[in-house]
């Protein structure tokens, strides 16, 4: 042994360093948390900026927490016993159009004011006995509408206390209008959501739920004028109320009254109320959900069971659901729920919970559900060992719970602010370096910017406190929710350690910044699954979490061997019969869920046409090509890629849709250039489903910091490159996409530019490239110039930077509209959406001709029910069915997932606001779509390389432009002759030939 050992001595001793090394590794790797315990951090410094006063933040409204701490250093006291209604119909003033009186609205006797239109309003006069705080809140009715929630604006004596109350929201009701229904092979689908038409009453409350109470109004003794605007969906108001604050009482004081009243605890009681069986809830994209553990009820080893409810839609602050329960006998019950919560990494989400409409004690208002990545019991209460006792009389109660944010609300305001002022610091070291410093300078930024180095501690710190205080919650350490925290902390205090090495590190510093912005959308959204609410006597036993291990094993053992046998593709029912449409569709299992129930409800049942529907990856279209290649193409297929059907109709493998007599009718639903890359040949293979747009998207509280009016927003380019100079000298930049790592979307990128130069990217019937040609030259030199002549930013998140207001201007996609209208309550009111700028042209037009190819559905040629893929694809793309797929998508998924249809009439029936719209409908009349043909992916190759030479190697903008076109032009040739296109009768013949080749 002893020889052994000296033999190897040396290998021992190198393994026993590298073992000892990556020990020292392993736990120096983490954060330190006592980072800033060696550094004095003054809180009193001032942080104010040189750019303060031009700072666009400044003329945002306070956050309602900086109102009250506003008014409470001044003294402000709740006051007390004041109530006063007023009701809807007494009003001072009103506008003159969009509104109208409702008389016995949902049975209720007297009138009632509706404000129907947007921007329609309505104003009251109202007094109070003292200064101090008042609550408000209003009964109201939902009208027909868009679906969506009712949102109201309200203003106190003709402003706007705290940006929140520019956005309060007001809940439609929605239950499930029947049964689930089954498909033939056993698997449960969620039924239809239908609207509840009914009176209800909400407090004036934050929408996104960072507050936990309702909002308090510093209110002055005498007379005030409350101003509500409708924002969006028509809603009739019953009475606004306004009071004293109302203070719920704590669990100690209850449960003493409780004793003085001589409630007993009950016994031998245990109730399950199953939470997939809600009877009411706030919003149509809460719904049921299949989950696999066994111990969950009901459980189905052999099909697919909605037994949970809730899961990642049940999110958003103001989300509620409500359950009804019976309860047997009158007395002390104890609360609790086996629920699931493993979204966000170990960090708990809340819920308010309240009892026949009021929080039965303080504490409901922000129950906890910690963080497991497993199922768990949770007990309401303090702690485990004294679940809370509830007093409920005998019969039936209902049981709310509602997303709560409050408990982070504050944080994730002190990261919003630091991120902010992270901005203003960027931008003042902009103003000293410039935007292209050299990084080996001394530019002396302690000197030039007043207290960096303490701005940047004191930032550390918040950061350092935010993510103590997120511990404090309960959130488990070494989350990865918190690493973004650290990150920010450790570079900030890094840069304040080092400040010479900030010039060079600014990227880094922005970067962070849309980090922080991304985190804080994160950690808004509180999803949570719920299995069952459980209501006992304190003498049963709570149930278990989990089937435990073994039935665990089994139930995944069995589901793999099924894996083997079941068909996943298939959605809903499936048939045998051999005269079946064979729809595959390309998208998400949700989103197809939807399709195959239209189908079932509306297309089959008009038709007769029965339909098996399958879904198939997206992005993955060599899935149709194997397929089609083997003869076992299906007859339809949607969600298809729009450069994908000319490859098909080049090889004879796509239906001609001009081939049915009433192709013209069809195609007159979509604008004519969105039929563009769908034609080839002289036919057409394909019908858009879908499209994307471009807009303008500002700012208008900085555009007019800036001295730009809104009627001033660039509508050319030359206005633009007019504008971009403003923008750099106070430290913004102006956004224009580009995505560096994907080239495929750079022809996207550049095409408004060509066609704005009234230029196409071919000629003679797509034989040859036509960016050579003069127009399209000066295309591509004002789009690299926007990147090399006027430097602006070559890749940015533009959403975060646009709530900072880094960017507040840049052109974007219909998602950012969705972002802004969701995710960024501040900025309501504050900013704008316009069609994005174009070229002048000689009749004094502006042209603003731009795509947005997206999705699209087709016929393969094979198909031997030509005709009824035919009815289904005009059922599928008709207004009705598109209307009905985009409210069902985003009663599903939320507004996220708003279907940006290509039918223009379907498209103006979505719940888009009318401002919004009409300018998306103004861009949509000069939307044009690229040719596509064979061998185009060249052209799609090399215009990203073309930017690549011009912008990053400096090469001049000709000589890029002609390397390019000459590999394109090579490129289309050979592709051409391989298919025979340039050969006499080359064409009929490779059409006879059929087939698809790879």
């Amino acid at each position: 042994m002893i020889r052994w050992l000296k033999k190897f001595r040396v290998t021992l001793v190198v393994i026993a360093a590298l073992i000892c090394f990556f020990i020292w590794w392993n736990n120096s790797r983490g954060y330190d948390d006592s980072v800033m315990a060696s550094i004095t951090v003054d809180d009193t410094i001032d942080e104010s900026s040189i750019l303060e006063g031009e700072d666009a933040g400044g003329k945002l409204e306070p956050s309602f927490n900086k109102y009250a701490d506003s008014w409470n250093e001044q003294g402000a006291k709740d006051t007390e016993g004041f109530k006063l209604s007023i009701e809807s119909a007494a009003y001072t003033a009103v506008s003159e159009a969009g509104t109208r009186i409702e008389s016995g609205l949902g049975g209720q006797a007297g009138e009632a004011l509706a404000l129907i239109d947007e921007d329609s309003w309505a104003e009251y006069t109202f007094e109070v006995p003292e200064d101090g705080y008042y609550q408000m809140g209003m009964s109201y009715y939902a009208l027909e509408g868009k679906r969506s929630a009712v949102v109201r604006s309200v203003q106190i004596d003709g402003a706007f206390p705290f940006y929140q109350a520019k956005k309060l929201e007001f809940q439609r009701m929605w239950k499930e209008g029947g049964e689930p229904w089954f498909d033939n092979q056993g698997n449960e689908f969620n039924p239809r959501r239908v609207e509840v038409a009914g009176w209800q009453y909400r407090d004036f409350v934050d929408a996104e739920g960072k507050v936990y109470e309702p909002f308090r109004f510093y209110l002055t003794k005498g007379e005030h004028t409350l101003h509500i605007q409708a924002v969006r969906e028509p809603a009739a108001i019953g009475s606004i109320d306004i009071f004293s604050p109302v203070h719920v009482k704590a669990y100690a004081e209850v449960l003493a009254e409780y004793e003085k009243q001589g409630y007993k605890k009950v016994e031998g009681r245990l109730i399950k109320a199953q939470a997939e069986l809600s009877t009411l809830k706030s919003d149509p994209t809460l719904k049921r959900i299949e989950d696999r553990e066994p111990a969950t009820e009901p459980f189905k080893k052999d099909s697919i069971v909605l037994n949970t409810f809730g899961g990642a839609s049940w999110r958003t602050g103001g989300q509620w659901a409500e359950w009804e329960i019976d309860v047997p006998e009158s007395g002390l019950y104890e609360l609790g729920a086996r629920y699931g919560q493993w979204f966000l990494n170990g960090m708990p989400v809340q819920r308010s919970i309240k009892i026949d409409g009021k929080l039965p004690f303080k504490e409901m208002e922000g129950m906890s559900f910690p963080y497991k990545a497993e199922w768990q019991i949770k007990q309401f209460g303090a702690t485990e060992e004294e679940p809370y006792l509830v007093y409920l009389e005998k019969g039936k109660h209902t049981i709310r719970m509602e997303v709560q944010v409050g408990a982070l609300g504050r944080m994730l305001e002190t990261v919003t602010d630091t991120t902010r002022k992270m901005s203003l610091i960027g931008r003042e070291v902009i103003q000293v370096t410039g935007t292209n410093p050299d990084p080996n300078g001394d530019w002396r930024l302690e000197q030039n910017i007043t207290n960096l180095v303490p701005r940047l501690q004191l930032m550390a710190k918040r950061f350092d406190d935010t993510i103590k205080g997120l511990y404090a919650l309960g959130v488990q350490e070494g989350s990865s929710e918190v690493s973004t925290l650290y990150e920010a902390r450790d570079v900030i205090l890094s840069m304040a350690e080092e400040t010479t090495t900030i010039p060079a590190r600014i990227g880094q510093f922005n970067d962070l910044q849309a980090s922080l912005g991304t985190w804080v959308n994160g950690l808004s959204k509180q999803s949570l699954l719920l299995d069952y609410l459980i209501i006992k006597s304190s003498d049963q036993a709570w149930p278990k979490a989990d089937a435990g291990a073994l039935a665990r094993t089994g139930t995944m053992l069995y589901d793999f061997g099924s894996s083997f046998t079941k068909n996943y593709g298939g959605i809903g029912n499936v048939y045998a019969d051999e005269q079946v449409l064979d729809v595959w569709v390309a998208r998400g299992r949700d989103w197809v869920d939807i399709i195959k129930q239209m189908i079932d409800e509306d297309f089959t049942t008009e038709t007769g046409i029965k339909v098996n529907v399958n879904t198939i990856p997206a992005q993955q279209m060599q899935v149709l090509l194997l397929a089609s290649t083997s003869g076992l193409a299906p007859d339809v297929a949607l969600g298809v890629e729009g450069e994908i059907p000319i490859d098909y109709a080049v090889r004879n493998g796509l239906v001609n849709l001009e081939e049915f007599d009433d192709y013209e009718e069809v195609a007159s639903r979509f604008r004519p250039g969105a039929l563009i890359p769908y034609k080839y040949n002289g036919g057409s293979y394909a019908l858009p489903e879908n499209q994307n747009f471009n807009m303008l998207f500002y700012r208008k509280d900085i555009m007019e910091q800036l001295g730009v009016k809104e009627e001033d927003i660039p509508d050319t380019w030359q206005e633009v490159m007019d504008l971009i100079p403003l923008l750099q000298q106070n430290g913004m930049d102006f956004f224009y996409p580009h995505a560096p790592n994907n080239p495929g979307l750079a022809i996207n990128e550049f095409a408004p530019f060509l066609f704005q130069h009234n230029s196409e990217f071919y000629k003679e019937d797509g034989k040859f490239s036509n960016l050579d040609s003069p127009e399209a030259m000066e295309a591509f030199k004002l789009w690299t110039g926007l990147f090399t002549n006027f430097k602006i930013s070559k890749q940015a998140d533009f959403y975060n930077r646009f709530r900072s207001g880094e960017m507040p201007i840049g052109v974007a996609d219909y998602s950012t509209y969705v972002l802004l209208s969701t995710a960024a309550p501040e900025l309501t009111g504050w900013w704008g959406m316009k069609p994005m700028p174009g070229t002048s042209q000689a009749d004094g037009q502006i042209n603003r001709s731009t795509g947005g190819i997206a999705q699209t559905g087709m016929i393969f040629k094979d198909t031997d029910m030509k005709e009824d893929a035919w009815e289904f694809l005009k059922w599928w793309t008709s207004a009705d069915t598109q209307e009905r797929f985009g409210s069902e998508l985003e009663s599903l998924l939320g507004v996220e997932a708003r279907w940006n249809t290509a039918n223009i009439e379907a498209l103006q029936r979505m719940p888009w606001q009318t401002s919004d719209i009409n300018a998306i409908l103004e861009q949509w009349e000069w939307f044009k779509e690229r040719e596509v043909v064979i061998g185009g992916y060249y052209t799609t190759r090399h215009i990203a390389n073309i930017w690549n030479q011009i912008v990053l190697n400096g090469k001049i903008p000709r000589e890029a432009v002609e390397e390019g076109v000459k590999e394109i032009n090579k490129e289309l040739r050979k592709k051409r002759e391989e298919f025979g296109l340039d050969s006499e009768g080359g064409a009929a013949q490779k059409a006879a030939e059929g087939g698809v080749s790879p």
